[in-house]
């Protein structure tokens, strides 16, 4: 076999050599040609690489310059004698013991030559130094070279004129005489080194062994007047073009100086200028009808230069000091542009050629930032993986500011809670959840994963999905409290992948995946749909044919080989689809789940537990301008058009709505079906050189790829067909109609040209490697999540690039028109010692979107979950910050308004100012000013938007209906002014409206709480009066007493609700109602909590406080000042319970609904609440007492 590689060389340099009119280096041609039973150990000073292959390029011992005068004595000759002049331009000494000179020439100048006589050498040639073999004299006298006294070995014969061969040999074995040219025989033989062959200085004359050419003639053979001497001790094994003459019949003394013999008596003597050589070894890319210049340059040689080239597309051109310009016309890849470089040496120039390929490209713009996205806080969970699954989902939880992370580096995987905080700096973990020792609790349950986690602050649950240990067993959904602790868990389908609870928390789902993962048995995926009201868990199956759509791909069965090739029916969905994951319409009535791999979208009626349909999302055209990608993985960067089809396979999927319609938001990742892991035998990808052969031979795809080896590694799909290429992913992400799944968007290239244009030493590096263009055949930056999130009044979309890393942010407000705002990428690729870090921002997952209104920073956030990193950055999106001056407020309908302020903290340059506006105008309305004016009972939020459009803050507005006031005067109306030690009434009496059932012998109070004289042990309020009293929230009157049957008034309970919530009302504002005067002992206590939004007045401006509150006034009073405290209450049932349900407010029904739900209500005897009925002391005694530990 090496043989013919030879010999395929050897013919390609004739070829060329008899095409080129200049003097052309073929030495890379010939780089390859190897020496029959080349000897283990390379002879210094022989043109051979460590294999023993011969490579000319390989600096060696040349022969220099051959003088003869004829073959008798010639007393017109030039020179005393014949010579031939060895060379060693390398930078050691070389022994020639053993070598050898095999000469032969003939009587005329044409015709064979005689048999091979051989000289043996010996004694050493130094570095950049001559050796001189001096042959007999040429019997002239006063001859202008003189070597009377010169050489360094004599061989007693003369050296022809007329035509003869020189070769030199690192060995003495001789060449056989049937061998007239040793440079021609494949393989060469033994020992060859170098070889002169030349004809006479006469016309026609020729000669029967060379390299490759030879000169001849009168201006390039030998006589008695010329020498060939070898051209600034090139070798490129072309006689004729390596050698020129030296006259030295009419040569000058500077000439002489130049080009005369040495021997090594005289040492290093050259001065040795490099090889004339290119220095440029690639072009830039150019971009079609766009200016383009790029510089040719060369060094060695002999300067100046002047440059050529041959094949530069319509629009360039070269000048000839080597610059390339112009503007190219048309996109064209790869095309082939030979430069040639001629230098100024004399009297021969040397001449140097190259073939460099050019790309003429779309043009893309350079992408820039709209606006800064910035990591301003993160948290390490400690351990990095290269296979990932360290960090993966994050979520956050408004209500206590911490984020809930599944860990999975943990033994066995956990769920950390950790703190934002202010969000700056290194955080810290409060705890880990061990959440397979709550998995277990079930009976029968094997903990297998931590797969995903969810937060509904409604209910104040969290979610856990976990799998079995059994990859064929059914898993579970936790359900837990803010701290962790198990409430209930719920079955879940075999292997729940991503868990979502809708926006009520009343359902709670599971994308349960089913995965093949033994490549034998594969379990049906499913979607779990759990009724938390009920406690009842249901998996919807992909069982109904008629709701999947004909197009919609399903896997056919295994190949003998292990791999699928072919497409199954709709009855094989059941067990083939692999639901991934889950968002939900505005409505949370319907969720959309995507099935990666099987490139679908499959809707589902939530409430009916139904599959309404399964649709496929097509394929993306790789030959569409637009869509161009990098598929070949050659350390470059080349986008290129290619007639390949992206199976979109979508990982992360987000919805959200525009004017009423819904749209799907896809981040187009791709995935494989390869089980098990190891060794997989049920797989569905191979490359395409495996698959070329089964292409339809008259496909477009089949006519590109045949014939070319450079797409061979791009990894294909091999069960959608051989009428194109499937490549998996789409390396985008779209945006489609929920309804039709038409696809109203798609990102195209952007991301492989953004991350082109910022990182193009990394460009397409995977997320455990930093090798450049190592994902370009596979997936490319391979998009992962998606989420969207409200900035100002802009939609965004923010896409996680999984392997090269970073966050894609595009502004999609206009679903049809998205446009791109920031790209930020914090990994470090390389530690200090240029070697794969792990420890950084790499293999993002998952990504939590929170909004500037309940983001620590006022502005909004991204936490982005790093699985290969083992970490979680926080980003804080750089935009105007708006604060209000309060986030809640509480009003009365028709009662008196309140003022928010905003201050603005432009970004920009932009004007610090706001736009108002209510989500109820029929509950609140706003002016320009920030004047709130409550309208009628309910709850508003009031939205203050920056100029620019991205800053925003909200404030919810709680407004009660006005209280109905009862003309009648209750009996004996209190007179007398407050006791200014107890802040309580002093005297007075009421009739006692219904009272709470009687607890079953109440405990006495502690003998350190205070007694009432009224109030006697057997008191059904006894216990919590006499605790109250203890801390202070309610107090006696100056005679004793404690008057538990005495009606409650606004004031007496806006005391009792400031004193236990702890509130400080040193510094309350003053004068916020007209009837609350400073001074007044309830003043500060009804402006602290007027200024907490908890207390109301009325539409006139006043207060009221001298009026009795009714029930439903006093619990909704309470249920505002402890809304957040609800989840320590116990017991419970629900508001229907009550026969006078009926008669709760609208307004007050949310607020009593839940004291009831927590066990803080129990109504009367009778069964009833009665809402209407004026409130005592005693009674609000007992509701108030429900939040005392």
């Amino acid at each position: 076999m090496m043989g013919v590689i030879c010999l395929l060389n050897r013919s390609l340099s004739k070829i060329i050599s008899a095409t080129l009119a200049a003097q052309l280096s073929i030495g890379a041609l010939l780089a390859a040609v190897p020496a029959a039973n080349a000897a283990p150990a390379v002879v210094p000073g022989t043109p051979y690489i460590s294999s023993g292959t011969y490579d000319v390029t390989v600096p060696h011992i040349v022969i220099q310059q051959v003088y003869g005068a004829g073959l008798s004595s010639a007393t017109d000759a030039y020179a005393s004698h014949g010579f031939i002049e060895l060379f060693n331009p390398t930078d050691s000494d070389v022994s020639l013991d053993g070598w050898s000179l095999q000469y032969a020439d003939r009587s005329g100048k044409t015709g064979p030559t005689g048999n091979w006589e051989q000289l043996n050498l010996s004694g050493t040639i130094k570095a950049k130094s001559s050796y001189l073999v001096r042959a007999k004299a040429t019997g002239t006298t006063g001859a202008k070279v003189d070597l009377s006294d010169k050489g360094d070995l004599d061989w007693d014969r003369y050296i022809n004129n007329k035509g003869l061969k020189v070769v030199l040999m690192s060995n003495d074995d001789g060449l056989s005489n049937d061998l007239k040219n040793p440079f021609a025989a494949d393989p060469l033989p033994e020992g060859y080194v170098d070889m002169l062959g030349t004809g006479s200085n006469d016309s026609g004359s020729d000669i029967d062994g060379y390299e490759t050419d030879y000169p001849t003639g009168d201006s390039a053979g030998t006589s008695k007047k010329k020498s060939l001497r070898r051209i600034d001790f090139q070798d490129t094994d072309n006689n004729k073009n390596d050698f020129r003459q030296v006259d030295y019949s009419s040569i000058t003394d500077s000439a002489y100086e130049a080009n005369r013999p040495h021997d090594s008596e005289e040492g290093a003597w050259a001065d040795l200028p490099d090889p004339l050589n290119f220095e440029t070894t690639s072009l830039p890319a150019a971009y079609a009808n766009q200016p383009y210049t790029a510089s040719i340059g060369a060094a060695g040689g002999v300067a100046p230069y002047t440059f050529s080239a041959t094949g530069l597309p319509e629009g360039l051109s070269l000048s000839t000091e080597g610059a390339v310009y112009g503007t190219p016309t048309a996109v064209a890849l790869g095309l082939p542009i030979t430069f040639t470089v001629t230098d100024s040496a004399t009297p021969t120039a040397n001449v140097k050629s190259v073939t460099l390929s050019l790309n003429v490209d779309t043009y893309r713009p350079t992408v820039t930032d709209t606006l800064s996205i910035n990591k301003i806080a993160d948290y390490s969970v400690g351990a990095t993986s290269a296979d990932g699954g360290v960090a993966e989902i994050v979520k956050f939880n408004k209500d206590n500011g911490k984020f809930y992370l599944v860990n999975g580096s943990a033994t066995p995987p956990s769920l950390d809670i950790v703190s934002l905080g202010q969000a700056d700096g290194t955080l810290d973990k409060e705890k880990s959840v061990l959440v397979a020792e709550l998995a277990e609790q079930t009976e029968g349950f094997a903990f297998g994963d931590l797969t995903s986690v969810d937060v509904n602050t409604t209910t104040k649950r969290i979610y856990a999905a976990v799998q079995e240990e059994d990859s064929l067993k059914q898993g579970l959904i936790l359900e837990l409290d803010y701290d962790g602790n198990l409430l209930r868990s719920f079955q879940a389908g075999v292997q729940p992948d991503m868990v979502k609870s809708t926006k009520d928390g009343r359902y709670v789902l599971s994308a349960d995946e089913g995965e093949p993962r033994d490549g034998i048995n594969d379990p049906a995926g499913s979607v779990t749909i759990v009724d938390t009201t009920t406690g009842t868990s249901v998996q919807v199956y992909f069982d109904d044919e008629e709701a999947i759509a004909d197009d919609v791909h399903i896997r056919g069965s295994v190949d003998e080989d292990g791999i699928i090739r072919s497409k199954g029916s709709k009855a094989d969905a059941y067990l083939d689809f692999e639901p991934e994951y889950i968002t939900l319409s505005s409505d949370n009535g319907t969720a959309y789940v995507s099935l990666q791999e099987n490139n679908a979208i499959a809707t589902i009626d939530i409430g009916a537990k139904q599959v309404v349909s399964v649709k496929s999302l097509g394929y993306k055209d790789f030959s569409e301008a637009a869509n161009a990608l990098d598929v070949q993985s050659d350390s470059s960067i080349l986008l290129e058009n290619v007639p390949f089809k992206g199976t979109y396979m979508p990982d992360g999927i987000a919805s959200y709505s525009v004017n009423g319609v819904t749209y799907l938001l896809t981040a187009n990742e791709g995935d494989a079906t390869e089980w098990p892991e190891e060794d997989p035998i049920r797989a569905n990808i191979a490359k395409l050189g495996d698959i070329k052969a089964s292409l339809d031979p008259d496909s477009e795809a089949y006519a590109f790829v045949n014939g070319t080896t450079k797409y061979d590694g791009v990894e294909v799909l091999t069960d959608r067909g051989n009428d194109s290429i499937y490549m998996l992913g789409g390396r985008s992400f779209s945006i489609w109609n929920a309804d039709t799944l038409e696809q109203v968007y798609d990102s195209g290239s952007d991301f492989e040209v953004i991350t082109s244009q910022r990182l193009p030493e990394y460009f397409n590096a995977s997320n455990s490697k930093i090798k450049m263009d190592d994902r370009s055949t596979k997936k490319g930056p391979e998009p992962e999540d998606i989420k969207t999130g409200v900035v100002g009044n802009h939609i965004f979309a923010f896409v996680g690039l999984e392997r090269v890393g970073g966050i894609m942010t595009y502004d999609i407000t206009n679903p049809t028109a998205p446009t791109f705002v920031n790209y930020t990428n914090s990994r470090v690729f390389a530690d200090e010692q240029n070697k794969v870090n792990l420890d950084t921002f790499t293999g993002p997952e998952g990504l939590e979107f929170i909004p500037a209104e309940e983001s620590p920073t006022g502005r909004a956030l991204l936490l982005v979950a790093f699985e290969v990193g083992g970490k979680v950055g926080v980003y804080e999106l750089e935009t105007t910050k708006v604060e209000l001056s309060r986030k809640t407020l509480s009003l009365t309908a028709s009662g008196s308004g309140a003022t928010l302020t905003a201050a603005v903290t432009p970004v920009g340059g932009s004007e610090a100012s706001v736009t108002w506006s209510s989500s109820n105008t029929a509950v609140a309305t706003i002016t320009e000013n920030g004047v709130v004016s409550p309208l009628s009972a309910g709850t508003a939020v009031i939205r203050a938007v920056s100029a620019d459009g991205y800053g925003s803050a909200e404030a919810v507005v709680t407004v009660a209906a006005a209280p109905v006031v009862t003309p009648s005067t209750p009996t004996n109306p209190t007179t007398t002014e407050p006791d200014d030690e107890s802040g309580e009434e002093t005297d007075g009496s009421t009739t006692n409206p219904t009272s709470p059932t009687s607890p079953t012998n109440p405990t006495n109070p502690g003998t350190n709480a205070p007694s009432f004289v009224d109030v006697s042990t057997g008191h059904w309020a006894s216990e919590v009066i006499a605790k109250l009293a203890s801390k202070g929230i309610m107090q006696g009157m100056p005679d004793g007493s404690f008057q538990p049957n005495k009606r409650m008034t606004r004031a007496e309970y806006m005391a009792v609700l400031a004193r236990l919530l702890g509130l400080d009302t040193s510094s309350a504002s003053a004068n916020v109602f007209k009837d609350v005067p400073s001074g007044k002992w309830y003043s500060s206590y009804i402006n602290v909590l007027a200024e907490q939004g908890i207390a109301g007045g009325f539409a006139d401006g006043t207060f009221h406080p001298d009026q009795d509150l009714t029930r439903e006034e006093a619990f909704v009073l309470l249920y505002r000042a402890m809304k957040d405290k609800l989840g320590s209450a116990s017991g419970g049932s629900s508001l229907d319970s009550f026969k006078d349900n009926a008669n709760v407010s609208s307004w007050a029904r949310e607020a009593v609904s839940a004291l009831v739900q927590a066990g803080v209500l129990q109504g009367g005897t009778d069964g009833k609440l009665n809402p209407k009925l004026t409130i005592t002391r005693a009674e609000i005694a007992k509701i108030v007492a429900s939040f005392l530990d």
